[in-house]
């Protein structure tokens, strides 16, 4: 009887190390942050007028699927210089907790004379 004990618990025991293997192991959290511009894109801004921008949102659906708002975490640059006309671009990036970083998203900024 413990001789057919051990065995089970044994080739139990197997099973379930052989199948715990055999699983891929899922990211904790698969899913890339999006980022959502505030007001048109592109923009046309006056030469020799400050050019203020409209922002975005920015967006993360966690290992959950739950939709939560992460704008504070969005890195933005710009080169736009309104003394000279000419075509920039102001860059929006945001990365979530897990470090799944978004698409850049890039605004269009044409300085001219109006």
């Amino acid at each position: 009887m413990k001789k057919t004990f051990s065995f089970l618990f044994l080739l139990s025991l197997f099973a379930i190390i052989l199948s715990s293997c055999a699983k891929e192991d899922e990211p904790a959290d698969p899913f890339k942050p999006f980022i959502v511009l505030n007001g048109p894109n592109p923009v046309w801004s006056p030469l020799g007028e400050p050019y203020a921008d409209e922002g975005a949102k920015a967006y993360d659906i966690t290992a959950d699927r739950d939709t939560v708002d992460i704008s504070f975490r969005i890195e933005v640059s710009s080169n736009v210089d309104t003394e000279k006309v000419g075509n920039y671009g102001v860059r929006f990036n945001v990365s979530d907790e897990a470090g799944n970083k978004a698409h850049e998203v890039v605004r269009t900024v044409y300085v001219n004379i109006f």
